[in-house]
């Protein structure tokens, strides 16, 4: 098809139509989303697991990440030039959600994306001149936070990201949906937050978040009705996003007979790779753990079969066999590790 379109949200335009996903512990720090930035897409840098594991334990949880968090807004500003907009991904399942919100704002952030959880408090801690976008996976969903948000706050939403049921990661569907993903697919969520728009008198872009790599994945969404996209696993095996190369190759590697979904300590259903960590979770076989961190209101670490976070900073750090490998079902179709500068000249 032909040139993409550009995206319009809030006091925003951006050459492409894409947000790269906020992707945590690292990830999507903020080399990855301020490179994003000056290529032409939306960055996004992940809040969560930004700091080092030593200097988040115990009373230090909470300064220790909003320091993190600083550094990393910093660092993308300066590879952005400036230049925005920049966006913090915060999850609603995290113990210092409020903090963090807070911290972003007062790093001079232009938008808060917020999901795993419904964000119906995020105006709360968030002046007007900051944009919000919430992810949500039904309409169900959006009509909440779009009520709420407009009843208690007189707020609405700059965008709204559909996640489909067959996104990488942390999913908002049961196992039942996730086995029947036609009931719930993107076309049809998309249709859902329309109705819900039209009841709200609200005419807001919508953003697709479902396996998407290319330029041709991007064409169809559009063509579907989006105004744009959230891309995740391609900025994963890319040369700026944060994790240790050893870790990169398992990504690189894997096939769709690698992929899982099964029950993540946060409580959701979470779409992996079939590393010896997860193996041995499905197996019933757990990690007995002590919480240093207290990141997650979900998480009860005394019934968990492995610590989350510890084995998210394991990815980080390439190792390999104490990892979870968070992944998009596309993940056989992604075999190479580009730049993010490479990635934006072939939507051209």
């Amino acid at each position: 098809m032909g040139t993409l379109p550009s995206l319009k949200f809030g006091k925003f335009e951006t050459k492409y139509p894409v947000i790269q996903a906020g992707m945590g512990v690292r990830v999507a720090a903020g080399k990855l989303a301020g490179t994003v930035i000056k290529h032409g897409g939306v960055g996004v840098i992940a809040s969560v697991g930004l700091c080092k594991p030593e200097e988040a334990i115990g009373r230090q949880f909470v300064e220790a990440c909003n320091s993190a968090l600083r550094d990393e807004i910093k660092i993308a500003r300066e590879i952005s030039g400036g230049k925005g907009p920049l966006g913090v991904n915060i999850m609603v399942a995290l113990t210092n959600y409020e903090e963090l919100a807070r911290t972003a704002v007062d790093a001079g952030i232009d938008f808060i994306i917020s999901g795993a959880g419904l964000p119906v408090r995020l105006p709360a801690y968030v002046p007007e001149e900051v944009a919000l976008i919430p992810v949500i996976s039904s309409g169900r969903a959006a009509g909440i936070v779009l009520r709420t948000w407009r009843k208690k706050y007189n707020r609405k939403p700059a965008a709204i990201v559909i996640e489909g049921p067959l996104c990488g990661g942390h999913l908002g569907f049961s196992n039942d949906q996730i086995e029947n993903p036609d009931e719930c697919s993107i076309d049809v969520l998309l249709q859902e937050v329309k109705d819900v728009l039209k009841q709200e008198e609200l005419d807001v872009p919508l953003l697709a978040a479902e396996s998407v790599k290319n330029k041709a994945d991007i064409d169809t969404l559009i063509a579907m009705g989006f105004d744009g996209v959230q891309v995740g696993t391609r900025f994963i095996l890319t040369e700026e996003s944060g994790v240790a190369d050893a870790s990169k190759e398992v990504w690189r590697n894997a096939t769709v007979d690698d992929v899982v979904v099964m029950k993540s300590p946060v409580g959701m259903p979470v779409r992996v790779l079939k590393t010896p960590l997860v193996v041995q979770a499905l197996r019933g076989e757990s990690r007995p753990i002590k919480c240093p961190y207290k990141c997650l209101i979900t998480c009860d670490f005394k019934t968990v079969p492995f610590c989350i976070a510890n084995a998210l900073v394991a990815v980080s750090d390439g190792d390999v066999d104490n990892g979870i490998f968070m992944t998009g079902l596309n993940i056989s179709e992604i075999n190479d590790i580009i730049s993010v500068e490479d990635f934006f000249k072939s939507l051209d």
